[in-house]
């Protein structure tokens, strides 16, 4: 399977939660994050949320889970784990973690979506 526009838009999103990462580590006082730790946590947990409605792995844990689809899903879980402490404590140990469980499920799945075959078994 080729990368498509969604494949873009999760990375578009990826790189704003980075962003907002950043902008709370370094402090830089921007609008609506500040130099929260729990606000940039909120703000990428709805950017999580964004970027996994675009995905489709409810569909294929259903129907054919992989090793890397369960992987996948087990740092999804992960994620939602990090946001609930950074949220809870405003801690910057747990905002890096979350931030961290983001990339590798944008990288995971671009990687797992570039990979895959785009044509099913010839027939003879």
């Amino acid at each position: 399977m080729a990368l498509n526009r969604k494949d873009g838009a999760a990375t578009i999103l990826t790189a704003l939660a980075v962003l907002v990462y950043l902008t709370s580590y370094q402090g830089w006082n921007v609008w609506l994050v500040g130099g929260s730790h729990r606000w940039a946590a909120g703000a990428i947990m709805l950017l999580g949320i964004a970027t996994c409605s675009l995905g489709q792995a409810g569909e294929e844990i259903a129907k054919h889970p992989t090793p890397t689809t369960v992987m996948l899903a087990t740092i999804g879980t992960l994620s939602l784990a990090f946001g609930v402490w950074a949220l809870a404590t405003s801690s910057l140990t747990a905002l890096s973690l979350l931030t961290i469980a983001f990339v590798v499920l944008w990288a995971g799945s671009t990687i797992r979506h570039a990979w895959r075959p785009t044509h099913g078994p010839l027939t003879a």
